[in-house]
């Protein structure tokens, strides 16, 4: 599964065969059907170690800039989205969460995965600075919101100083 996780994050892509899966982790097709029952199934576990990954490399990397607010919050989210080391990973979802939405039966709870993965962190870290846990939350979700926006733009555009300048206007607020 690790291995496996391993190739899709390198690719960007969680569309790959069996056969390039199988090669991939010098085994046999066969052999990856009978311990996942299927590609979409592997895939899937794949998926889920790798976004496991991603939350504790993050958890670690928020932990050391411990932000106070949401701007601080936006910043913290900003470098760890622009490190080489999770671009790749953030790349990949973005796929899957766009094919989660046309097909939700091959990647089910993905998208709400996505979101919730992230906002009890992101309200936890907020509600020192909030009225209370309504503005919190409210206040993580938007945080979340504009980075995964930016983040969307820059994927699909590579416009850099673009997405940079708007990560300055948002801090500027």
């Amino acid at each position: 599964m690790a291995q496996a996780a391993e190739l899709l994050v390198a690719r960007q892509s969680c569309e790959v065969s069996l056969r390039e899966l199988a090669d991939a982790l010098k085994t046999s097709s066969r052999m990856l059907v009978h311990h996942f029952g299927s590609r979409d199934a592997l895939i899937a576990a794949a998926l889920a170690h790798a976004r496991s990954q991603l939350l504790d490399t993050c958890r670690a990397q928020l932990a050391e800039q411990s932000p106070r607010d949401l701007r601080g919050l936006v910043s913290a989210l900003r470098a760890i989205i622009t490190d080489p080391v999770n671009r790749p990973f953030f790349r990949l979802f973005d796929e899957v969460n766009a094919l989660a939405q046309t097909q939700p039966a091959r990647f089910p709870g993905f998208g709400r995965a996505s979101v919730h993965d992230w906002l009890p962190q992101f309200t936890e870290l907020l509600r020192p600075s909030s009225p209370d846990e309504v503005t919190a939350q409210a206040q993580a979700t938007l945080a979340l919101a504009v980075i995964r926006g930016l983040m969307l733009d820059d994927n699909a555009t590579d416009d850099h100083s673009r997405i940079d300048a708007a990560f300055a206007v948002f801090d500027g607020l």
